[in-house]
């Protein structure tokens, strides 16, 4: 059931490009703002009809603040990359990067969480390196957008896994303490702040995010991060479809040659084989 969640939470994200493309003219700060606010917005109300989901006294310590500030910006900036991708038309981008952010969370689930890592997930990073040192090489630049992406989302999740506030409580927190800021950046660029279909548009980034980082959180309840890793492939693969067929993105040499590399590693990463427990090296 768990797992489920954690698999309906990329569906859902995979599928977010649709409604971005919608909002092209907007800037993506500007959309950011948006979706920060508003979820705050409805996580305060939900919070007031559900007072015993706010975090209590004891659990907001110095340590719960600052993982939720932590985690809280690294949603933001990844997200903020992803919208970016999503309205200039570089889908394929973000493709690459959520294609690449399971083995950083995998690594980081090896490093910092001592978890079990297959041998055929160690080929796969392997194999995850040279799909980028190859696209660097064919195409002449570094994909640092996809970079970016990859590595700020997969320490969210790892800050996610390190919070004890709750699954409310860890959404609350994160939102709660950037909704000054995102409401200072509407009104400090927004020309007109009144009641329109502008804005309702705006205001629906909220909810298609609140949903998936939800379902996220709750499936990391019971879920390792070497299980969520695959599952976050979901995603990226519901990317390419939209950006090849739904965008007709223009696909580069260097983004051919790497995404065959990155499905090559998917097969391995997917075989149950042994696994290298962290604590005996």
């Amino acid at each position: 059931m768990y797992g489920f969640l954690g698999a309906l939470a990329f569906v859902v994200w995979g599928l977010v490009p649709i409604y971005f493309h919608e909002l092209g003219p907007h800037e993506p700060l500007l959309i950011l703002a948006h979706r920060v606010f508003w979820s705050a917005l409805i996580l305060v109300i939900i919070g007031c009809v559900k007072a015993e989901w706010i975090p209590s006294k004891k659990e907001l310590t110095r340590k719960s603040i600052g993982l939720a500030a932590l985690s809280g910006f690294f949603m933001n900036i990844s997200w903020c990359g992803f919208v970016y991708a999503s309205v200039s038309d570089n889908l394929m981008a973000a493709s690459l990067a959520f294609y690449i952010t399971p083995i950083f969370v995998f690594t980081i689930g090896y490093v910092f969480f001592k978890e079990k890592v297959k041998l055929n997930q160690i080929i796969s990073l392997v194999l995850m390196v040279s799909a980028v040192a190859i696209y660097a090489f064919s195409d002449g630049h570094f994909p640092v957008l996809s970079l970016f992406i990859a590595l700020s989302f997969a320490v969210y999740i790892a800050l996610k896994k390190m919070m004890n506030t709750g699954t409310f409580g860890s959404l609350l927190l994160e939102h709660i303490l950037y909704m000054p800021f995102a409401l200072f950046y509407i009104v400090m660029h927004s020309q007109n702040l009144g009641f329109n279909f502008d804005l309702l548009t705006l205001a629906g980034t909220a909810p298609l995010q609140l949903i998936p980082v939800l379902l996220v959180t709750i499936s990391l309840l019971k879920t390792s991060l070497s299980k969520m890793s695959l599952l976050q492939y979901i995603e990226p693969t519901l990317h390419l479809l939209l950006a090849m067929w739904f965008f007709h993105d223009p696909v580069s040499n260097g983004q051919k040659y790497a995404l065959s590399i990155i499905f090559v590693s998917i097969l391995i990463s997917s075989f149950k084989r042994g696994s290298f427990n962290h604590a005996h090296h």
